[in-house]
């Protein structure tokens, strides 16, 4: 589900386990940009949150990851309050 909705309006394939590494090593590549503004402006939050176990990421990381490199961009207050409540990111 993840990979089809990041995908969907795009040529270049961001693959999930290319994502996950992105995000654990807080990188950004230009020529995924659509994909990972998609992760965080379409892909429904319970999805997310299976994604989140499933790759043991955290909360807290992916917070800081959209805080870092998507906000500015494409700023989802619903994204901030599901996943940024009580979290304090420097």
């Amino acid at each position: 589900m993840i990979e089809t909705t990041i995908n969907a309006q795009t040529k270049n394939y961001l693959s999930e386990e290319e994502l996950v590494r992105m995000l654990k090593n807080m990188e950004f590549n230009d020529e995924y940009a659509v994909q990972i503004f998609n992760f965080f402006t379409d892909v429904p939050f319970e999805s997310i949150y299976r994604f989140l176990i499933k790759h043991n990421l955290s909360e807290k990381e992916l917070l800081k990851y959209y805080r870092t490199f998507v906000k500015k961009y494409y700023p989802n207050p619903e994204f901030e309050g599901t996943f940024g409540y009580g979290i304090s990111v420097g």
